[in-house]
């Protein structure tokens, strides 16, 4: 049976923490204000444009990463091209293909974006536009049929909102324009408004276990060298949340992001009757704004 749970122990956070003070590679990373710093179950993700460049684990007293091979290649390398003499191919060596130090994170984004699509882009200019998100690809892992794998829900991200009495971690969908889940012919309601009524669900399942997670979540990002810049703003929430001095209310209300698009597109007659169902289904927590960036209306700002 699937039990969300997310956060690091103490001994993790004093790791990053003086690895941080030494400079370097997690100094580089922590410190990148593109990138996002992701608390996950005993380990942590380090996201640029929805693609995950580390993960990190700390393995007794050792901090392990793991990275696909396609963030470290080099793009200077002058030769693309292996010889091949009577059709054996002499293989370069391959240490010179790959970057060597996780310091350079601008190597590793510039390998990254050649397999970036729009719609995870879009959404990381969101998150990097409000500093009250605390987690990005929320997943909700869901138990298997017999052989097969373990399936699981991913919610794209989750905000921390002052509320009565504390504070109320949000979950937000966010779809391109273009994509086919926020339409629908004749009566039928868009895909999207059934995948938010599934999130609905499992949010009221797990609810403690949610609550319980993100007050760890905080006061592991108020804690992390670097990490804790991003949230500025509400540190002194976070603490307040971590200790249980503030109540922390999980909202079972999942908004949809919609982003992508221009004024033609926004005021077009066809569009019109895709947007009155998601209306019909969502009311205020349907989130409309052509440009990612800066997209804050429901989020950090007022809806």
């Amino acid at each position: 049976m699937f039990t969300f749970n997310h956060g690091i122990d103490e001994g993790f956070v004093k790791k990053l923490n003086a690895e941080y003070e030494r400079g370097g590679w997690w100094r580089s990373m922590a410190a990148d204000p593109d990138l996002f710093i992701a608390i996950r179950d005993r380990y942590v993700n380090v996201y640029w444009n929805g693609s995950s460049l580390l993960k990190l684990t700390l393995d007794g007293e050792q901090l392990v990463g793991e990275t696909h091979y396609k963030y470290l290649l080099r793009n200077d390398t002058r030769k693309p091209y292996v010889r091949v003499d009577d059709g054996v191919v002499k293989l370069p060596d391959a240490a010179a293909l790959f970057h060597a130090d996780l310091s350079d994170v601008a190597a590793l984004k510039q390998a990254a974006a050649a397999h970036v699509g729009e719609e995870k882009a879009g959404v990381h200019q969101i998150v990097l536009s409000n500093p009250n998100v605390v987690d990005v690809e929320v997943t909700f892992g869901m138990e298997g049929n017999g052989e097969k794998a373990p399936a699981t829900r991913r919610i794209d991200f989750a905000a921390l909102r002052p509320a009565t009495g504390g504070a109320e971690i949000v979950f937000y969908e966010a779809k391109l324009f273009s994509n086919k889940e926020v339409r629908a012919n004749g009566d039928t309601p868009p895909p999207v408004a059934g995948q938010i009524e599934g999130y609905r669900r499992l949010l009221v399942q797990h609810a403690p276990s949610v609550e319980r997670s993100y007050r760890k979540v905080c006061g592991n990002l108020a804690a992390l060298q670097g990490v804790r810049d991003r949230y500025a703003a509400s540190l002194d929430l976070m603490g307040r949340l971590t200790s249980g001095q503030a109540g922390l209310n999980v909202s079972e209300a999942v908004s949809l992001v919609v982003f992508g698009f221009d004024r033609d597109q926004r005021d077009g007659q066809v569009w019109g009757a895709h947007r009155a169902k998601l209306e019909a289904a969502l009311g205020e927590r349907l989130l409309l704004k052509g440009d990612p960036q800066k997209f804050t209306r429901g989020i950090s700002a007022p809806a």
